[in-house]
């Protein structure tokens, strides 16, 4: 199980369907035609306060989703400050 800590929210990335490109890109990689991405936050560290909590719908920019990839899993971190909003209620 993987804790954010410093203001980061551990998020989920939504797979894309396959798009036919004339470029082969290798399995599991993310393209986005749009630069901003729903994500669903799966986690928050302990320095973030309500609104933002588990299991919110939020939107971000692509750019800003980092990918750590530590051997035994890869997940996905979004900064508090780069979230531009919640979808849903």
């Amino acid at each position: 199980m993987f804790t954010p800590c410093n203001r980061y929210l551990l998020v989920e990335r939504e797979i894309k369907k396959e798009v036919k490109s004339l470029i082969e890109l290798p399995e599991g990689s993310f393209t986005t035609e749009n630069r901003f991405e729903k994500v669903k936050v799966l986690a928050i560290s302990s320095g973030i306060h309500p609104p933002l909590c588990p299991d919110n719908n939020i939107i971000v920019l692509s750019h800003m989703i980092e990918e750590v990839d530590f051997g035994e899993e890869v997940v996905y971190l979004v900064l508090e400050n780069h979230v531009l909003g919640i979808v849903g209620g």
